[in-house]
């Protein structure tokens, strides 16, 4: 448990008492008590716990007033040496005094200490129901008899999960039951959606292959090949080099350059300059 800051003011309540202790020569030293009724909500409480380092603590180690208790829930901490259970009854001023302080912008640590002055030392304390309470007292059992922790743990761990209290265990189980139907609901969807989607992929996909079959385009070499032999052969020749392109079209891109001069070209070429020819050769549908 977190320890008070040495300067600041620290309220503990017990008994519907608040004692106000501050530290002088590194002790805790008693300064101040109220009756609870005058210290909530007064000009002392505000002003203090205005401060960012006041703290204020619950001490559940006695309770007089019987009349009070709440019967379901239970004030319990482990301490040691040896080790056991500390557990104190939750009373009803117990929750108004968490309330109250909780409005008024403090939160309340509790703890079991037989005098009031030890609370750096006491037992942090956690508000369980009788389920819970029974499982940490196994748990306790558990590692008194010699019984490895981990092994202890788990089962406290499995214990609470296995066997929980109140509505926990109808919650899980419409979980459960809930998460059970979406599986098979969409397990039947999927079973008989499948082979519609099936369906419907092959169509687009032989709807898709018939397009592209119908729009196929074959690029045309042999007219290409025509195309350069007009620029002399053999002993005529008259090419030094070639730059051959396509497009998507299919259509044939050549720059061709000459060793001589021309003036004239074959047909679908221009001359860039006299020693250079631009030609194309269309495509051819299927």
């Amino acid at each position: 448990m977190n320890s008070a800051a040495t300067h600041a003011d620290v309220w503990v309540l017990e008994q519907e008492l608040v004692l106000l202790f501050r530290q002088q020569d590194q002790h805790w030293i008693e300064e101040m008590r109220l009756p609870y009724s005058e210290f909530i909500g007064s000009a002392i409480a505000l002003s203090s716990f205005s401060l960012a380092d006041t703290a204020v603590y619950l001490n559940v180690f006695q309770n007089t007033n019987t009349a009070a208790f709440w019967a379901e829930q239970r004030w319990a901490g482990v301490a040691e040496h040896p080790l056991r259970i500390i557990d104190a009854p939750v009373t009803a001023f117990h929750q108004q005094a968490l309330t109250e302080l909780r409005g008024m912008g403090k939160k309340c640590r509790i703890i079991s200490a037989t005098k009031s002055a030890q609370f750096n030392h006491a037992v942090q304390m956690a508000r369980l129901n009788q389920h819970e309470f029974k499982h940490l007292k196994k748990f306790i059992a558990a590692n008194k008899s010699s019984t490895r922790e981990l092994q202890s743990s788990l089962r406290l761990y499995l214990g609470l999960w296995t066997q929980p209290s109140g509505n926990y265990q109808t919650i899980r189980g419409v979980t459960l039951a809930c998460t059970l139907a979406t599986f098979l609901l969409m397990s039947w969807h999927n079973n008989q959606q499948q082979p519609v989607l099936d369906t419907v992929r092959l169509q687009q996909f032989q709807h898709a292959h018939q397009r592209n079959s119908n729009n196929a385009k074959t690029v045309a070499f042999g007219d290409w090949l025509e195309q350069l032999s007009k620029f002399g052969r053999s002993e005529r020749a008259n090419l030094t080099s070639l730059k051959v392109s396509w497009n998507e079209q299919g259509e044939i891109l050549t720059i061709a350059d000459l060793e001589r001069d021309r003036k004239r070209v074959p047909k679908a070429c221009t001359l860039n300059n006299p020693k250079q020819a631009k030609c194309s050769v269309g495509v051819t549908l299927q």
